[in-house]
Parts: structure tokens; sequence; C-alpha cells
């Protein structure tokens, strides 16, 4: 256990010191030192589609490992299993597994013999599935397969990442201009809740400048708890509202704000923040 320990420490540690970047960079970076972990032949990453109930090869290594890249079918075999399931599945005797299939085998002469399969999920996302093919040592083992389904875990996490910070970064470049020149107040927090917008119409309500930026939205309680409240709700709850009001401190004077807060979303349609919309109405 030590050792399988040990080696799951040196994935990481190497993840971290290779830095891989983009999708590809890291589904290689998973198949490649996955399967140096798992001592196997051969491994594979199957991106998955679950509105087609299909895979598609991302990455792989092996004998045939190249040839497969870009190759596409529905849920079927141990993957498709595994894909439909979202749960891990180790086969030790391929030959006579119900959940095998060998359409790959018959296409590319490559004799499997055992599997493991286990899927990468990312915030309840099914992004993929990782298979690790023919131990080295003859049978893959339980351990085997837990430390399989961690490695998977870490590099989904990886990809899921890269992708929020993508889709910030477009959105920041397409919105940024439209979000300056609002004439209310906009302050904006990603789902790990750092704020990522604060306009400068947001500087001159609450007078202060852009140093809240780039900080935990907590961290805007010392400016005006009920921010960080609203924001709050609708990254904890989902919950947001419209046309409302709260009363703020703001150097020593009572300030009404009227707000509205809302979903941040990125290219994809997904949600990957939440925002607070709001104008000073003190004096209306």
């Amino acid at each position: 256990m030590n050792d399988a320990a040990d080696l799951l420490v040196k994935f990481m540690e190497d993840l971290a010191a290779e830095r891989p970047q983009g999708e590809d960079a890291l589904w290689g970076y998973l198949v490649r030192k996955g399967a140096g972990l798992l001592n196997c032949h051969a491994a594979s990453f199957f991106e998955a589609d679950e509105a087609r109930h299909r895979l598609t090869f991302r990455a792989s290594i092996g004998p045939v490992g190249e040839d497969l890249v870009g190759v596409s079918f529905a849920y079927q075999g141990v993957a498709g299993f595994c894909a439909d399931s979202k749960k891990p599945v180790l086969v030790n005797d391929a030959e006579t597994s119900p959940l095998f299939t060998k359409k790959v085998d018959h296409g590319t002469g490559f004799k499997t013999k055992t599997v493991i399969a286990v899927p990468a999920i990312a915030n309840g996302e099914l992004l993929g599935v990782a298979e690790f093919i023919n131990s080295m040592t003859g049978a893959f083992t339980e351990a085997d397969l837990k430390a399989a389904a961690v490695l998977a875990a870490l590099v989904a996490r990886d990809v899921y990442i890269n992708k929020l910070e993508a889709t910030i970064k477009q959105l920041n470049l397409k919105g940024e201009s439209t979000i300056n020149n609002l004439s209310g107040g906009f302050i904006g927090a990603d789902l790990e809740g750092r704020v990522i917008f604060f306009n400068p119409k947001a500087s001159e309500i609450f007078g202060v400048g852009q140093e809240y930026l780039n900080k935990p939205v907590v961290e805007l309680f010392q400016l005006c708890p009920e921010v960080v409240g609203a924001i709050g709700d609708v990254l904890k709850q989902n919950k947001t509202v419209r046309r409302e009001e709260f009363m703020c401190k703001v150097n020593g004077k009572d300030k009404v704000i009227g707000y509205s807060s809302i979903n941040i979303q990125g290219v994809d349609g997904k949600n990957i923040g939440a925002g607070i919309i709001f104008q000073d109405i003190t004096n209306v």
C-alpha cells in the first residue's frame, strides 16, 4: 500500500512539474503516466458525449494507439459500460466477459486480455473514460482499480479547471468592455468564489479601487456584507433575485442599493460564476 501511495504522490508531483497545457496534453499525461503506474501494455482516454451516447479516442498509447485517436463509436464494451454507469470496471478475462466487445481487437489485430475502465468526472460532469489494458503481471488488482480511479479524478479536475479558466478568459475578452461601460455597478465571482469583475461604477458607488479583484468574495464583507450574501446565494443555492434593495454604509454614510443577482454563463451556456448588478438609489 505504501508503494501505491508513493506512486500516486509521484504522479501528482510530476503532473505539477510538467504542467501539461490543454486538454489533449492532460489526457495524454493520464494515459502515459497511468500506464506506467499500473504496469500495463496499453491505455486510452475516450472523450464522452453523453447526449449522443458516444465515445471518441482522445489519447491512446500502445501497439496501435496512434491509429485510434479520433475514432468514435456508440457506448459499447467495457468503456461504454463504464460511461453509462459512471462506475469503475475491472475485467481480468476479456475473452469470457459479457462486457467486452472484440470489435477494436478485430480491426487492429490487438489482443485484449485484461481491462480497467474508470470514469473521469469533474463537478458532476462525465468528461470521459480512461481505460488501461493488459497488465504486465497477468491480472489487475482491486488496488490497481482504485489507483486508476484516483488518477482519472486528478486529471479530470485539472481539465475542468483548464476549461473554466479558458471560458472565463474568453468571457473577459468579450465582455470586459461592456461590463466596464455599464451605467450601474457590477461585481462578479467565479465558481470558486474569487472576484473576477469589479467594474468602475462599482468602485465609484463604494468609494474603492480595484483592490478586491482576484480576492475571495468573502473579503467584500468588510465593504458591504449584503453583496457577499447576494453572490453567495447564487453560488451556493442558485438563488437569484430581481429588483431588491439593501442598505449599506459607505464611508460612514448610509446608501440604499437597488440590485439584481445573476448567474454568469460561459460561451457554452454553462454557469461559470455569479454576479450582482446594482445602482445607488439613495436619492431616487
